[in-house]
């Protein structure tokens, strides 16, 4: 087997746990701030780890690097503060497709900006995108329409209050 599909499925693994340990963090009430602090600065120390035992020198970063690095911190930042406010409003399974079908903007990107040719495949994969987000968003709709309908059953069947005298 190819390396890159090693680390294909070893981003795949890491990326699924992160959504599985995001939904333990909401299950336990973990305040999400203080949870991507702590992500961000593991992955800091992990990261840094690694660079200085590949490379065997001090950790060492051009301006340009760190130009491009923080604005896409920030970015991510934001992404998983997004993702936790998503998870704890809704289904873990409904914000983990829609985080996975935004792979799609990256592409269009990709095409119009670096002029990436576009095969039959990816033409049908973004034609697709929009048609899955439209049926979450109808999923939802419906899901939410059922729950309120639950709780009006449950409070019009709910005995009613006794007066106190």
């Amino acid at each position: 087997m190819h390396s890159g599909y090693l680390f294909m499925i070893a981003g795949l693994l890491c990326f699924s746990t992160l959504g599985v340990f995001h939904k333990i963090a909401d299950v336990k009430q973990c305040r999400p701030a203080a949870v991507n602090a702590l992500i961000y600065l593991w992955s800091l120390l992990f990261a840094i780890g690694v660079a200085t035992l590949i490379s065997g020198r001090s950790l060492a970063v051009p301006i340009s690097v760190a130009t491009i690095a923080i604005p896409f911190g920030i970015s991510a930042s934001v992404a998983i503060l997004a993702f936790q406010a998503g998870i704890r409003h809704g289904d873990i399974a409904t914000s983990w497709l829609a985080i996975n079908l935004s792979s799609g903007i990256p592409t269009v990107a990709s095409i119009l900006i670096y002029g990436e040719s576009l095969s039959t495949r990816k033409i049908i994969a973004l034609m697709l995108i929009p048609a899955s987000m439209a049926l979450l968003w109808m999923d939802k709709r419906r899901s939410d329409q059922a729950h309120r309908a639950h709780r009006a059953e449950n409070l019009a069947s709910a005995p009613a209050p006794q007066e106190r005298a």
